[in-house]
């Protein structure tokens, strides 16, 4: 019987899923924008393949509705396709690329942004009983996802049509999608990032750190110490958790923000390198080269 539930919940979230995608389809091709009112949502429609773009994901949630992506997150690799649910718990360093996109059938996706104070006050309301994991939970979880969360962002998408609605609704449709993740039984990440003392979320706290403070030289004893860890214990649960060790973690902050400066703020390698933290110029050049596959000097003439 439970078997036979399981089943009808999953077509259900596929069906919900077709739903979706016309949805996102049809605001694409009417070019219009309206959902961007809502604060974190973002959707994706991507006509072409892209090759190995490094990106940060942020604590959110995402949804996949058609087309198929590979991610490389530190050592492990992850690829899925439509009718897929991705809940990033720690902000982390990326690559991905899209495979097999095309105007007739592009890539397309949902993302929301999620809030790390709901998440903490609707946890505290939570159950002992939700499920646990028994190893440590990686910052990023790809599981199917609910006929209720797909229905959620389809009503979150469709809000933004009524600014009446929107105004009155938006809240707890917010409410809503993040309850459903946490109470979601693949999402244990989600769930550890919340609960007091945890590892996770005290990584966590030294990740948010690390974000405030990339420009300075790491000391793996002051971020143990941060996280009430023996150095040992800190490095593994850190590198668990973010499939990265603290210093990596560090490099990819230092070369994307000096990727940024470079591109946005017209700043030279040289004084990028610098601002970031880098005492050395050709060091800085090696590593952004091994990042992003161009020195410094062809990716700002690109």
């Amino acid at each position: 019987m439970q078997s036979r539930k399981s089943e009808k919940g999953r077509q259900a979230a596929k069906t919900l899923c077709e739903e979706l995608k016309t949805l996102i389809e049809d605001k694409w091709q009417k070019h219009d924008e309206g959902w961007r009112k809502v604060p974190g949502l973002n959707l994706h429609v991507i006509t072409e393949d892209t090759i190995d773009k490094n990106c940060f994901y942020t604590l959110s949630i995402a949804i996949i509705v058609q087309g198929y992506k590979v991610i490389d997150i530190g050592s492990l690799r992850y690829s899925y396709g439509g009718d897929t649910m991705i809940v990033t718990s720690v902000e982390i360093p990326t690559s991905f690329r899209i495979e097999g996109a095309c105007k007739e059938e592009p890539f397309i996706s949902v993302s929301l942004k999620l809030d790390p104070q709901l998440l903490s006050e609707l946890m505290e309301k939570m159950p002992d009983s939700l499920p646990t994991c028994d190893s440590e939970p990686n910052a990023f979880c790809v599981a199917k996802p609910s006929a209720e969360i797909v229905n959620a962002f389809e009503r979150l998408i469709r809000l933004s049509d009524n600014p009446q609605h929107m105004q009155m609704l938006l809240p707890s449709v917010l409410r809503e999608i993040h309850y459903y993740a946490l109470t979601d039984g693949q999402c244990a990440n989600l769930r550890a990032l919340c609960i007091q003392d945890m590892p996770n979320q005290r990584i966590a706290r030294v990740v948010q750190w690390i974000k405030e403070h990339y420009k300075e030289p790491l000391r793996i004893q002051t971020l143990a110490e941060m996280s009430f860890m023996a150095p040992s214990t800190f490095h593994a649960h850190f590198k668990a958790v973010t499939s990265q060790s603290p210093l990596q973690y560090q490099k990819r902050l230092r070369l994307h923000e000096a990727r940024r400066l470079m591109l946005y703020q017209n700043y030279s390698a040289t004084a990028a390198a610098f601002e970031v933290g880098y005492q050395s110029v050709q060091q800085f050049c090696r590593e952004y080269k091994r990042l992003f596959g161009k020195s410094p000097a062809r990716d700002i003439a690109v």
